[in-house]
C-alpha cells in the first residue's frame, strides 16, 4: 500500500512540476532529448534557400520552387521518425509577371514590377510624367498621366518600445540604442494607398521610388502589407535611379514622356500545407506553424522560421508519447503571400475543424534575423540581432513562463508588447482572430521583402536560443488544462 501511495505521489510530482515552473517556482526537470544545434538548423535553412535558387521564381506560391520545398519538408519530417506527415493540397490563383519595362524619352530605366499591379496587355502605356512627391494631392488631376511617387519607409525607435511593452529583455542595451527595421523598415509608410489614390484620380500608371532603401534596390516583392489590388500598371525604381529621374523631370522645361510595359497573366495553380502530427495523451492540441513560401530565396523569410520549427518537431518527436500530454501539430503553411493573409493557416483552420475544436494554443515562428546597415554599396553586418517581437496570449501563467524562458536562454533584444498595443501579425494571426491563445515570434528587417534577403542575413547563432525558449513554453503549456491557457488574466 505504501508503495502504491509512493507511486501516486511521484506521478503527481511529475504533473505538477512543469506547472510550478510556469508559475515561477524552481523544480527538478526530467531528462530531455538532444536539441538540434545551430549548425544543423542553419543547414536546413541553407537547404531551403538552395532549393529556391534552383528555380526562376524561387518558392513563390504555386510555383515549381514551392512544390520542391514542400517535398523537402515532407522528407525531412519523416526522417525525424514522424509517421503522420501529409500535404494538405488546395487550389490557388496568382498574378504572374513575365516582362516589365520603363522608358523615359526613349531611354530605358532599370525597374521591377509592382506586385498586384495591372498588366498592359502587350501594349505599352504612354503618358506624361508628373511628380507627386511623398503624398498624393487629392485635388490633382492625373488623367492620362504616369505618376512618379516617393515611397517612404518607417522604422520604430528601439527606445520607444518600452511604452508599448509588458516586458523587454535588452541586457546589452542594443535595442534601446537602435531601431526596429533599420532606416526603411519592412513595410512602407505611405504605400500602397498612394497607388489607389493616383488611379482614382486618372493616372494610367505609377512609378514608385523606394526612397529610403539605401542600397538602391528595386527588387521589392511584398506580402499583402505592401501589395496592391489590381488597377493600373506600376513599377518600382531604386533610390538612385529615382533621384536621377526626379532631377531630370525638374530640370526639363517640358513634361517628359514615358512608356510603361507590364506583361503577365493570371494563373491557376496549387499549393499545400505540410502538416506533421505527434499524438499526445489528450486530444487537446498545440499548433506550431510557420510558412514555407517566399518572394525570393528568403533566407530570413522564412527559411529561418522553417528551420526553427523543424528543430522543434525533431525535438518533440524524440519525447516519449506518454510525456506529450497534448497533441502537437507542426504546420508549414503555403500561400502566406495571398490576399487571404495568412492563407495557408486560414485554410488549415477551415479544413481541420476537429483539430481546431481541440486547439488550445498556437505558436508561430518567423524571421530569425541579423541586423544589417544598408548603404549605397550594399549591407554592413552590425554584429547585432534584428529586434524581435514576441506576441503572447493574455494569460499570466504563460506570460511568466515566457519571461523565464527568454532570460534563461538569453533571447535578447526581444519585446513582449502590451495586449492591443501593436496589431498582432504573423502566421498565427488567423488563429488569434478566431480567439485561440496565440504566440507570434517575428521581426521586420528592412531587407525582408527585397531580393537582398539572402542566407547571410540569417542569425545562425540564435537558432538554439529560439528553439529552447519555445521548448520551455510548450513544456509549460503541456501540463496546463486548456481552460487555464484560455484564461484572460493579464
Amino acid at each position: 500500500m505504501d508503495s502504491m501511495r509512493g507511486s501516486v505521489c511521484l506521478r503527481w510530482i511529475a504533473i505538477l512540476l512543469p506547472i510550478a515552473s510556469a508559475a515561477g517556482a524552481a523544480g527538478i526537470e526530467r531528462s530531455k532529448p538532444h536539441v538540434s544545434t545551430n549548425e544543423e538548423m542553419f543547414q536546413w535553412a541553407s537547404d531551403v534557400v538552395r532549393i529556391s535558387e534552383q528555380h526562376p521564381w524561387f518558392r513563390r506560391m504555386g510555383t515549381e520552387g514551392d512544390e520542391a520545398t514542400r517535398a523537402y519538408l515532407v522528407e525531412k519530417l519523416r526522417s525525424f521518425g514522424i509517421e503522420d506527415v501529409e500535404e494538405q493540397d488546395y487550389d490557388l490563383e496568382y498574378r504572374f509577371y513575365e516582362r516589365w519595362k520603363l522608358a523615359v524619352e526613349g531611354e530605358e530605366l532599370p525597374c521591377y514590377f509592382m506586385r498586384g499591379a495591372g498588366y498592359t496587355e502587350g501594349e505599352a502605356v504612354h503618358g506624361e510624367l508628373v511628380f507627386a512627391g511623398e503624398a498624393i494631392d487629392p485635388a490633382a488631376d492625373f488623367s492620362g498621366k504616369i505618376v512618379v511617387f516617393e515611397v517612404r519607409g518607417q522604422a520604430i525607435p528601439g527606445a520607444a518600445v518600452h511604452a508599448l511593452a509588458d516586458f523587454v529583455y535588452d541586457p546589452n542595451g542594443t535595442l534601446a540604442k537602435g531601431s526596429f527595421g533599420g532606416k526603411a523598415g519592412a513595410i512602407p509608410a505611405n504605400f500602397p494607398v498612394s497607388y489607389y489614390l493616383a488611379s482614382d484620380q486618372g493616372a494610367v500608371g505609377l512609378i514608385a521610388i523606394l526612397k529610403d532603401y539605401e542600397t538602391g534596390s528595386d527588387r521589392f516583392y511584398s506580402d499583402p502589407s505592401a501589395m496592391v489590388h489590381t488597377r493600373v500598371p506600376g513599377v518600382f525604381l531604386g533610390k538612385y535611379a529615382g533621384e536621377a529621374l526626379v532631377a531630370r523631370m525638374q530640370a526639363s522645361p517640358e513634361p517628359l514622356e514615358a512608356s510603361l510595359v507590364v506583361e503577365g497573366e493570371l494563373r491557376d495553380s496549387e499549393s499545400a500545407n505540410v502538416v506533421a502530427t505527434l499524438p499526445g495523451q489528450k486530444p487537446e492540441t498545440i499548433i506550431v506553424n510557420t510558412h514555407h513560401d517566399a518572394g525570393w530565396a528568403g533566407g530570413v523569410q522564412d527559411a529561418s522560421g522553417i528551420a526553427a520549427v523543424l528543430g522543434l518537431a525533431r525535438y518533440f518527436a524524440r519525447v516519449p508519447e506518454n510525456f506529450r500530454q497534448k497533441t502537437l501539430i507542426f504546420a508549414f503553411d503555403g500561400s502566406h503571400y495571398d490576399w487571404n493573409y495568412p492563407m495557408g493557416a486560414n485554410l488549415f483552420a477551415e479544413e481541420n475543424s476537429e483539430v481546431m475544436e481541440n486547439t488550445v494554443l498556437a505558436i508561430g515562428i518567423e524571421h530569425i534575423a541579423k541586423k544589417f546597415r544598408a548603404e549605397r554599396g550594399g549591407y554592413v553586418d552590425t554584429g547585432e540581432i534584428e529586434p524581435r517581437i514576441l506576441f503572447t496570449p493574455p494569460n499570466r501563467l504563460l506570460f511568466e513562463a515566457t519571461k523565464r524562458a527568454i532570460v534563461s536562454h538569453d533571447l535578447h533584444d526581444v519585446v513582449i508588447p502590451k495586449a492591443g498595443a501593436i496589431t498582432m501579425f504573423g502566421e498565427t494571426q488567423g488563429f488569434f482572430l478566431r480567439g485561440i491563445p496565440s504566440f507570434s515570434y517575428i521581426s521586420g528587417p528592412e531587407y525582408l521583402f527585397l531580393a537582398d534577403d539572402t542566407l547571410d542575413k540569417v542569425a545562425k547563432d540564435e537558432f538554439e536560443a529560439v528553439v529552447k525558449t519555445f521548448i520551455a513554453i510548450i513544456d509549460a503549456a503541456m501540463y496546463l488544462p486548456g481552460s487555464w491557457i484560455q484564461r484572460i488574466d493579464r
